[in-house]
């Protein structure tokens, strides 16, 4: 896969400022609970979506402005974005091939095209699009400063839209085949901290 570079990825974020998160009901749900969860206290979530008591519905859409921006960077639980990772293919640092080295800015897992992506950890969609040369590629803000990037995925198997938020966990898409012929089936996945790229290795444990 061609080095994901930082400008191109969150070229699409700006026009995303403004997004709302939401979040969709789920069974056994509570307000307390879905505050928990997004960080953010039951006044504010009674108060954003006009709520006076305790009564929501499985599928109920909530808005939750200032969702996981009270997270500290401990506070962001981690798991794998694949249930059973392959093979690393592209380390993160620097990759060798031949006589080039080049600058790899995450991992590159092997897994078969139509493995199911998992949200690394409680998150906000912030871009699920195509990039030239990469396919499409999702963006997760996880808060605590995380953002995580996977790809490339599906567009047709995506279950998720912007601005929601998903639980770590959660099936986002499906793998798709690498835009670059002759690539083996993978998925890169990249961890940034502060917009700087940091070994995603707590990912994938």
């Amino acid at each position: 896969m061609p080095v994901l570079m930082l400008a191109a990825l969150l070229s699409a974020l700006p026009s995303l400022a403004a997004e709302t998160p939401t979040y969709t009901v789920r069974r056994g749900d509570s307000l307390s609970l879905i505050a928990r969860k997004t960080g953010v206290t039951l006044s504010h979530l009674r108060r954003s979506n006009e709520i006076k008591g305790d009564v929501i519905h499985q599928g109920q859409v909530l808005l939750v402005p200032e969702a996981l921006k009270s997270f500290k960077p401990a506070d962001v639980k981690w798991g794998r974005p694949l249930a059973k990772p392959g093979k690393i293919l592209r380390r993160f640092g620097t990759d060798q091939q031949g006589k080039l080295v080049l600058p790899s800015t995450g991992v590159d897992v092997a897994c078969p095209v139509g493995t199911e992506v998992l949200a690394p950890a409680t998150g906000i969609i912030r871009h699920a699009g195509k990039i030239d040369g990469i396919g499409t590629v999702l963006i997760v803000e996880h808060g605590g400063t995380w953002t995580s990037v996977l790809a490339p995925v599906d567009p047709i198997t995506l279950t998720v839209r912007l601005g929601e938020v998903v639980l770590r966990g959660d099936i986002l898409a499906r793998t798709a085949q690498p835009a670059a012929g002759g690539e083996a089936p993978h998925l890169h996945v990249e961890l940034r901290q502060k917009d700087k790229a940091v070994a995603p290795d707590r990912m994938l444990k």
